[in-house]
């Protein structure tokens, strides 16, 4: 594959060298979760939940993830990213492969690449294109979708090691929910935590089904209008002491599914996040 790094002197990006942290970066405001804004007994069910996938003191130390993910549709690629999220200082490595490039030479095989500061102001994003570097313009709007990418790929992957972020509000919506026979999940039942956020924080609603017995989250769904789109976790993996999600499936559309792989949790690396130019 031809990644949009070219050779030569390295040029920062942004902050590329931040300043010493004690903290994660995350949104200006809130800069804590406020258990006082979410129902009490859906707090406990996720502190359970998060207890049976690894605990809170990992996540919290994480300062760097990696993973890719891939999208498939009755066994077809319809999107496939991969994701370096340096945590600590709020910066993204990007790729998003260019799908109509699959299936041939793998040389040949073209992707967006995309360097960015999350919280900057007035800081510009490095994007480029089968190593190209795209206008000031076009890369500005192809770095807002990578960012975009980065929510909704991390929700899928980790959205349970996120409960408790700054900005959101969880409340029971159900204590005993019981999905279909053919649903392998939530035997004999689970519950229901719903999931909002604080204003400037977020906008979508999202549902984690969490099994009463081994406590473990089984069944995410997200809101779409007045209904939902389910995802049964099928498949786990374990990583820096956590486990993720590593398969989802649709539940109305079984060859849907949502796959993780190279999950790993480590320290920042800033030459990745700096840009290489000739």
């Amino acid at each position: 594959m031809k990644l949009a790094v070219l050779a030569c002197a390295a040029v920062p990006l942004l902050a590329a060298c931040p300043k010493p942290r004690t903290s994660a970066a995350t949104q200006p405001t809130p800069i804590a979760f406020d258990p006082a804004k979410s129902d009490p007994k859906a707090v406990a069910v996720v502190d359970a939940g998060i207890a049976a996938i690894g605990g809170d003191a990992p996540w919290q130390a994480m300062k760097e993830l990696h993973f890719s993910v891939t999208y498939k549709q009755d066994a077809k690629i319809i999107q496939q990213n991969e994701h370096w999220w340096d945590r600590w200082n709020g910066r993204q490595n990007f790729t998003g492969v260019d799908v109509a490039t699959l299936g041939g030479d793998p040389d040949e095989v073209k992707a967006l690449q995309v360097k960015q500061d999350l919280f900057a102001v007035d800081g510009t994003p490095w994007v480029a294109y089968d190593g190209g570097q795209l206008t000031r313009k076009d890369g500005a709007e192809a770095a807002k979708r990578a960012k975009k990418f980065l929510t909704a790929d991390l929700y899928f992957l980790a959205i349970v090691h996120k409960l408790k972020d700054p900005g959101v509000i969880l409340s029971l919506e159900n204590a005993e929910v019981a999905m279909p026979p053919t649903v392998d999940a939530c035997k004999p039942s689970c519950s229901t935590v719903k999931v909002t956020f604080e204003a400037g924080v977020g906008t979508d609603t999202w549902y984690v089904n969490f099994n009463n017995e081994s406590k473990l989250p089984q069944v995410i769904e997200q809101a779409h209008g007045a209904g939902r789109i389910g995802y049964v976790i099928t498949d786990w993996a374990e990583a820096g002491g956590l486990k993720f999600p590593a398969r989802l499936q649709n539940i109305g559309l079984a060859t849907e599914v949502i796959e993780f792989d190279g999950i790993k949790l480590g320290e920042p690396d800033d030459t990745r996040y700096e840009v290489m130019v000739r």
